[in-house]
């Protein structure tokens, strides 16, 4: 009996470790270091925290119904839907991954957006179409 309840522990802290180095956030997501680099790059000045971008195919509600499972949708005041210079609608919503009541005061959380626009698109305010992927990202930020 004591030899299966270490079998058991040991088993567990397997799993949750293969999860941690194998990188996966979202079933089929890809880490994208491009992106990531760009996420690090543009939150330089905060070295607190610690971003990854993952990418997936999936839809944005498809993705977002997933993270609802365990974290805590928070859509800020006055979200609205927004269209890009392209006429293609910006989706985009946070989910608390811990248990903090807001993002002011979470450690962890990850910003679902559909579509990817990379940060040079950004600082020209979308015009930029190759910037713009036609993909869900998943944007995992960490405050260490």
């Amino acid at each position: 009996m004591k030899c299966a309840r270490w079998l058991f522990l040991f088993l567990c802290f397997a799993a949750a470790a293969s999860c941690q180095t194998s990188g996966k956030l979202y079933p089929g997501a890809k880490l994208d270091p491009a992106a990531t680099s760009e996420a690090k790059l543009a939150a330089a000045s905060q070295p607190d925290i610690d971003i990854s971008v993952y990418t997936t195919a999936d839809s944005f509600e498809k993705v977002c119904d997933f993270f609802r499972k365990s974290g805590k949708e928070y859509k800020p005041i006055g979200a609205r839907a927004r269209k890009l210079p392209t006429g293609q609608e910006l989706k985009d919503t946070l989910f608390i991954l811990d248990n903090a009541a807001d993002l002011m005061t979470t450690r962890k959380w990850v910003k679902v957006q559909r579509p990817y626009i990379g940060q040079y698109g950004l600082a020209r305010g979308a015009q930029n179409a190759s910037s713009i992927r036609d993909v869900t990202a998943i944007v995992l930020t960490a405050k260490k």
